[in-house]
């Protein structure tokens, strides 16, 4: 037994049970012989005799040092009596005591739990039946030499006095002498008490009445103690309804002739107490596992809650962080942008370009992050929207066509797409993928090739199963760098002299959308000799091919703006922070008459007094926040009864829940920064022209 179970705390806290338990069993034997037989006429009445299972209980439950002691000290008491006394009685009993200890220590183990209705019954047949069977008969054949009448009487009630005695005393004095585990789950200690005094009371006066029939009416009361208080109470039961029996059996009031009347009183105690227990104790577990369930429920719930506070307070650090960086990025990335529209001489053009490739490095790079994030707090979520697959992979893959001309590269996109070729999905994050996977084609290969294989093909299921195969003769990879490629923050070569850049988040975050869409990322390559991406996908068909609009923008006040015959429109730009406001200065110079205000409540008093082509507005403002002021021009329009300005959220809000929500107060187009001039300018374009099928054919795309 392990010395910091609470069993061994109990004992280590008594340590005088090995003395204390021989005493009391050696003490009752001496009463039982010098006091209790007496007052009956006969030796033959069937008691329940406690006394070898209490020698065997506190064998039981004592540490193997103490129960060494136990046992010598018991020896030495047999010794002693035998001297005077029945050395019969004396060493059988003896006997009974340890071989009930060793067998319910085998059989059961070293704390055992008698309210479980299996344990129980695996003492009752294991220990007590074969240990009193044995003593029994040995009680029998020890007789027969004094060859009295009632040889057989005295061992049949030998036999069930001590195995009575161990059914009853052993389970409930393991389960009183270890109450803190079996401890009342409901109810005080005085109520305890209350209790078993009420089932004492009538235990007393129905037992007084000699009536086998009236015992059953003690059979509720037991059952409510039971009930009540679980193990302990119904363990407590037991012995009072036992002692009281001895009190009849031995008592100067017992009858001359106990016939038929001893036996029925040791058959219902017995019977009552073996129903009791394991009913209590399987209410007593119910009810813990009820507790605990409810515990582990609660603390569930804490957990979720801490949780769902670490999730929004992720969610909203990476939204000020987004924010953060991308307002001052926005002022590198548009007046470098703006700057290169200005003459310029080669040297300081090279320069530019090098910031403007490093701006659009680290905004890559917090996308990458922002887009990790998502997908980690389960915000990530796809579109299914009609696209054309050849259409929305050839422009992922013309975005680095001409760079993989300029290191001297083949380049070659081939298709093999199943009629109408129009599938169901998110295209933007389909070519988020396959733009990653090309770009680290391009990247990493410096002479040969690098080529797309595209195939759309239907299913027997009604889907499509899209495969994009990407073949480099870059430098290749072995196994272990293959093992770690998906994951975070790894790359191919991830030395401290690595020629390429890069985070190592895009293909961890391709990955994830692949699967998201149903499908994998396979990757396979030799050292030396190249890699091949194999990005595959399950897509619902469209009902038809998707026809892209190449008409253009429709008529009106910017749908030729940038040529140089295009007469000033009106803007008005709602944002506070000035270098911002530089930066949409210097992209709109010439192309449009812009009134700048620095807060939302001067952008709706603007609308009030003026009319303009379009609103560009930021979110973060004081005063009055865009949302805010958005709303509000939108209820000035319904009022007034007059057209509606498009309204595009130009703001460094790039999470998913700050887009629904722009476009939710009105906006018409969400545009986050950094921004440059060419797609500042689409987005005006794109709000200001006429919607194909009604208000709810609006754009409310994301623009990038």
């Amino acid at each position: 037994m392990g010395g910091g179970s609470p069993r061994a705390a109990f004992l280590r806290q008594r340590p005088w049970l090995w003395l204390v338990v021989p005493l009391i069993y050696f003490g009752l034997v001496l009463l039982r012989r010098t006091v209790l037989l007496p007052n009956i006429n006969t030796d033959t009445a069937s008691a329940i005799w406690p006394t070898s299972a209490i020698l065997a209980t506190g064998l039981l439950l004592m540490p193997q040092r103490q129960r060494r002691w136990a046992v010598v000290l018991s020896v030495i008491g047999a010794l002693v009596i035998s001297t005077f006394a029945s050395p019969v009685r004396a060493w059988l009993g003896l006997a009974e005591g340890l071989a009930l200890a060793y067998l319910g220590r085998v059989l059961c183990g070293p704390k055992p739990n008698f309210s479980e209705g299996r344990t129980l019954f695996i003492f009752l047949v294991g220990a007590v039946l074969p240990t009193n069977l044995i003593s029994g008969a040995l009680v029998y054949a020890l007789s027969l030499p004094f060859g009295p009448p009632t040889t057989v009487q005295l061992a049949v009630n030998w036999f069930i006095g001590h195995a009575l005695g161990a059914a009853i005393f052993v389970p409930a004095l393991t389960i009183i002498l270890d109450q803190r585990r079996f401890r009342s789950l409901r109810g005080s200690a005085w109520e305890l008490g209350a209790s078993l005094a009420l089932l004492s009371a009538v235990a007393g006066v129905l037992f007084f009445r000699r009536d086998p029939v009236l015992w059953f009416m003690i059979f509720p009361v037991l059952m409510l103690v039971a009930f009540r208080h679980g193990p302990l109470g119904s363990a407590l039961g037991g012995v009072i309804l036992s002692l009281l029996a001895l009190v009849e059996i031995y008592g100067p009031w017992s009858p001359d002739d106990p016939g038929d009347y001893i036996a029925w009183m040791q058959f219902f105690i017995v019977v009552a107490f073996l129903s009791t227990l394991p009913a209590a104790g399987a209410v007593a577990s119910y009810a813990r596992t009820r507790s605990l369930l409810a515990r582990r429920s609660l603390t569930a719930r804490l957990a979720r809650r801490r949780a769902d506070a670490a999730s929004s307070a992720k969610g909203e650090f990476l939204a000020n962080m987004s924010h953060e960086i991308r307002t001052p990025l926005n002022g590198v990335i548009g007046l470098a942008d703006a700057m290169s529209r200005t003459d310029l001489t080669s040297q300081q053009r090279e320069m530019l370009q090098m910031i403007l490739s490093s701006g659009k490095a680290l905004t890559g790079l917090l996308s990458d992050a922002l887009d990790l994030a998502r997908a980690d707090s389960g915000a990530l979520a796809l579109a299914n929207e009609p696209f054309d697959v050849r259409t929305s992979i050839y422009e992922a893959a013309f975005l680095f066509e001409s760079l993989a001309k300029e290191k001297g590269l083949a380049f070659q996109v081939d298709f093999d797409v199943d009629p109408p070729g129009a599938a169901l999905g998110d295209a933007l994050r389909l070519r988020q993928i396959v733009s990653n996977l090309i770009a680290n084609a391009v990247k990493f290969t410096a002479q040969g090739s690098v080529t797309v294989q595209v195939s759309l093909k239907r299913r027997p299921d009604g889907r499509a199963r899209l495969t994009v195969v990407v073949r480099d003769t870059g430098p290749g990879f072995d196994a272990a760098v293959k093992a770690r490629l998906f994951s975070r923050f790894e790359q191919g070569d991830s030395s401290v002299t690595r020629r390429f850049g890069g985070t190592g988040l895009g293909l961890a975050i391709a990955q994830r959308l692949a699967g998201m869409m149903g499908g994998a990322i396979e990757c396979d390559a030799v050292p030396g000799k190249g890699a091949v991406f194999s990005f595959t996908a399950a897509l619902d068909l469209a009902a038809g091919p998707v026809v892209a609009d190449r008409s253009g923008p429709g008529p009106g006040p910017l749908a030729s703006m940038g040529a140089a015959d295009t007469g000033l429109v009106s803007v008005l730009l709602a944002e506070d922070n000035l270098i911002n406001q530089k930066v949409v200065q210097a992209m709109l110079t010439g192309l449009a008459h812009l009134t700048v205000v620095n807060d939302g409540e001067a952008a709706v008093e603007a609308v009030r007094t003026q009319t303009f082509d379009a609103i560009l507005m930021d979110t973060h403002m004081p005063r009055m926040d865009g949302l805010t002021a958005i709303r509000a021009i939108r209820a000035e329009e319904i009022a007034r009864g007059v057209g509606r300005t498009p309204i595009i959220s130009l703001t460094a809000d790039a999470m998913a829940a700050q887009v629904s929500a722009a476009l939710a107060a009105g906006a018409d187009l969400h545009v986050a920064k950094p921004i440059t001039a060419a797609n500042l300018i689409g987005a005006l374009r794109s709000a200001v022209q006429p919607p194909a099928a009604g208000p709810e054919a609006r754009p409310e795309a994301k623009a990038s």
